[in-house]
Formats: structure tokens, C-alpha cells, sequence
């Protein structure tokens, strides 16, 4: 089974149809056996190009091996990861990739002289969140239930843009989705696949949301988040956390992926849910402006050390 729900064919078509890309599935393979596998999913633009699509926290990638002896499973998983970077290397790239943390060796990508630059996010193991929750996450969603406010899922699409709108006007960003296209979106995957969670206040007011991809068994991704301003104080990102938790937990979910961990103030909020710090990597081509800063930064280097 892979875990990533970026896998989901309906995602695929969202992205398809929403940003006027074409998709390319790939699998890899030795030239001779079984011994490993990998999978990822591809798109290029109008031009041919491969790009990260928007909204896309990363690509998705699966690995599996026939092996569980380290030895093997490092080896081969350089084998395959190396056949992408000979794959990706022969391509001409729209802008940087996002990859999925499966891709946890980044060697062979600059062995193909490419540019990586780590991003982070966190990853929350369901089963065990109770004694890794900061037990300050808790006590902000208890709050916010004193207050009256509740949270559900919804099909209400409406209402879940007009929170989403909430940290557009304040950070100055677009989520660039709208009622319609959340609706398309929840068509495209199902209920089993995607999922909006809705907090109420007391008098039955929409005041924030997070919708989120998930695969049963496998990972749920917190895709978009939003609240109003009104009630940003209020505990009501901690309740509609506390919310989705306990929801994949009954679809079986193993992790949660916060998606994202890369501003300062975010990370200190995510931190919170006791999850664990995991790096991916953004990769790109290496043009004139990289090559020419990486010897301008080895030069200097150098240059120090001969001062000394």
C-alpha cells in the first residue's frame, strides 16, 4: 500500500484540470529481478517542463524493497533514488521539485549536479500522540470548548473558503481556491481520501478550518488551514487539531504530517503536537547564479583558512 495520499488518481486530476499541467506516472525498477521498486508522479507543464504543482507540499514518492537487512535497503534505495536523478537529469526543469521525505538521500541528485535545499515539516505518530502532545495544545482546545465552540466535518464548502480567507488577508497569500474548487476537489477524491473539518462558535458562526488528504492506513496531510481573526485567540487551531487527530486515528492512520515547518513562528506552533522534525528536500538545476555562488562561498572559505 503507499502511504502518501498524493498517489490518489482523483489528486492527480485536480492538478491536471486546476493548473493545466499533465501528469507522468513512474515507476523504476532493476534492469533484472525485484529487489526494490519506486514510485512518484511526475508533471510537467505547457512547455514540457517539470514542475512542483501548486498546493503541492511535495511530489509523492514510494519506495519498497524486498529486504529489511539495513545494508540492503540503503543500498538499493541509493540505486533507485540515483535512477531518478538520471531520470530527472535528462529533463528540463519549470522551477525547483519538491520531493516527498521518502527521497531521505540526497546524494545522488548533486552526484547529478543538481542543487538541494532542505525543508521541514513534522511528522505525528497517531497511535502514541498522547504522551507526545505538549500538554499546553491541549489545554488551548479545552479553552476553546469552554467558550462554546465546536467542531465537525462539513461539506459546507462555502463556509470553509471564507475561513481559508482568513491568513490570505492577514500574511498577504492566496490559497488560490474557492467553494467551487474545494467541492470539485472533495468529487475527485471522496470522502474516503478528503475531508474539511469546521469550527463553530457559540452562536453557530464558521471561525476555522483545516482540510486535509488523507490515505486510510497510511498518512493524512493537513493540507490548508485558515481562521478568521476574531478568533485567532481563542484555541481554535488546537481544537480543530485535536479534532482531526482523533478522526484519522479511526480511519487508521498512522501519521499525521503537519506539512510545512520552515517560519519561524509556524514551526513553534506545530512543535507543540509533538511530532518528529522531518527533513525533505526541494531540488533544482544548477545555473550560472548557483555555480558562480558556490565558488564565490569555496574561494572565500578558502581564503580564510589560508589567513589563519
Amino acid at each position: 500500500m503507499r502511504n502518501d495520499p498524493l498517489f490518489h488518481p482523483g489528486w492527480i486530476r485536480f492538478n491536471e484540470q486546476r493548473w493545466e499541467l499533465s501528469a507522468e506516472p513512474l515507476v523504476l525498477t532493476p534492469e533484472k529481478g525485484d529487489a526494490w521498486r519506486l514510485e512518484t508522479v511526475l508533471y510537467r507543464n505547457r512547455q514540457g517542463r517539470l514542475v512542483t504543482p501548486p498546493r503541492n507540499p511535495h511530489l509523492p514518492i514510494d519506495f519498497h524493497c524486498a529486504s529489511e537487512r539495513p545494508a540492503s535497503r540503503n543500498r538499493r534505495k541509493r540505486l533507485a533514488l540515483t535512477r531518478l536523478a538520471d531520470h530527472l537529469q535528462q529533463c528540463e526543469f519549470g522551477g525547483s521539485l519538491s520531493l516527498s521525505s521518502v527521497a531521505d538521500d540526497v546524494r545522488p541528485f548533486e552526484w547529478a549536479n543538481m542543487a538541494a535545499r532542505p525543508r521541514y515539516t513534522y511528522h505525528l505518530d497517531i497511535a502514541s500522540r498522547e504522551e507526545a502532545i505538549d500538554p499546553s495544545a491541549r489545554k488551548k482546545a479545552r479553552k476553546c470548548r469552554r467558550l462554546g465552540y465546536r467542531c465537525e466535518t462539513t461539506e459546507d464548502y462555502a463556509a470553509v473558503a471564507a475561513c481559508l480567507a482568513g491568513p490570505e488577508s492577514r500574511k498577504g497569500f492566496d490559497y488560490r481556491l474557492d467553494a467551487e474548487e474545494l467541492a470539485r476537489l472533495a468529487e475527485l477524491m471522496g470522502p474516503e481520501h478528503f475531508v474539511c473539518f469546521l469550527a463553530r462558535n457559540a452562536e453557530g458562526e464558521a471561525m476555522g478550518t483545516r482540510v486535509c488528504l488523507f490515505q486510510p492506513g497510511g498518512h493524512a496531510l493537513a493540507w490548508s488551514a485558515g481562521m478568521k481573526t476574531e478568533a485567532m485567540k481563542d484555541g481554535v487551531n488546537n481544537l480543530v487539531a485535536e479534532e482531526a487527530l482523533e478522526f484519522f486515528d479511526r480511519q487508521g492512520c498512522s501519521v499525521f504530517d503537519f506539512i510545512g515547518a520552515n517560519i519561524a513562528p509556524v514551526a513553534e506552533m506545530k512543535e507543540a503536537w509533538g511530532g518528529r522534525l522531518v527533513c525533505h528536500y526541494s531540488i533544482s538545476r544548477r545555473g550560472i547564479r548557483q555555480l558562480a555562488r558556490e565558488a564565490y562561498v569555496t574561494a572565500r572559505t578558502m581564503m580564510k583558512r589560508e589567513s589563519k
